[in-house]
């Protein structure tokens, strides 16, 4: 399944780069959301894909909502997490497809065309970077730590307050404009964490794999282990991680 999962997401990537700084279709899907050509051209690729190979599996994406199909597997898509980014030129975007089995993640693949990094975990084999060994950090002291986040367009007033706690307390705080970007960096160490307060299941479900199968640790705002339809999410190393939950609302 690893192997389909790259491939297609290769696929899907190219397209997402024929796209980039080039004229295309926007769309507002709400007052602050939107959804580009190459949004619904990589959703429609990746949902072809899987009713190809795996006809009987579920599909859960951002853009066309999701079916059950008639097995436990349910594939997860953001088909481009960062549209804003991607529609702006900005190179902060992914393509994300986990893979879940009885609502656990066991599978993930978070692509950055504009990069060319694959970032990929499969539950119990390692989290990995184009074929090298991911790992989060060790470092336990929040004052030498960046922490990723987004503002979610719900409830964006309490990210902003939470900025403030951590901004004095941290090295620096970070908006990814991408929650997998931002996810996939805790496990490679490029920054230590990440948390938002209005995470989409498309947005994670990859990510959680990658991050627990590089060492790390991803909880809810409550501290319980995230689950695919938590919006609230934690990610980093076990000790920080722990640490972060006072400055996060109950």
């Amino acid at each position: 399944m690893m192997d389909f999962a790259l491939k297609t997401a290769e696929k899907a990537g190219a397209i997402a780069m024929k796209h980039f700084r080039r004229c295309m279709k926007v769309s507002l899907k709400s007052k602050q959301d939107i959804v580009t050509t190459a949004d619904t051209e990589v959703e429609n690729l990746i949902r072809k894909e899987i009713n190809k190979k795996f006809p009987n599996h579920g599909i859960l994406a951002e853009e066309t909502g999701g079916h059950h199909g008639e097995s436990n597997y349910l594939w997860v898509i953001d088909p481009i997490d960062g549209t804003v980014n991607y529609a702006a030129g900005l190179p902060c975007f992914s393509i994300s497809i986990g893979l879940a089995y009885r609502k656990q993640p066991l599978l993930g693949v978070i692509y950055d065309p504009y990069h060319n990094e694959f970032i990929y975990a499969e539950n119990k084999k390692g989290a990995y970077l184009n074929g090298r060994r991911a790992r989060v950090g060790n470092e336990n002291k929040l004052i030498n730590c960046i922490v990723a986040t987004d503002l979610g367009h719900e409830r964006s007033r309490h990210i902003v307050k939470r900025v403030k706690a951590l901004l004095p307390v941290s090295r620096a705080v970070r908006i990814m404009g991408s929650a997998s970007i931002g996810l996939a960096d805790v496990a490679l160490d490029r920054v230590q964490a990440y948390i938002h307060n209005d995470i989409q299941p498309w947005d994670a479900a990859a990510a959680c794999v990658i991050i627990k199968e590089a060492g790390g640790e991803v909880i809810n705002f409550k501290g319980k282990p995230w689950g695919l339809f938590d919006r609230t999410i934690i990610a980093s190393n076990k000790s920080l991680s722990r640490k972060l939950l006072k400055y996060v609302e109950k």
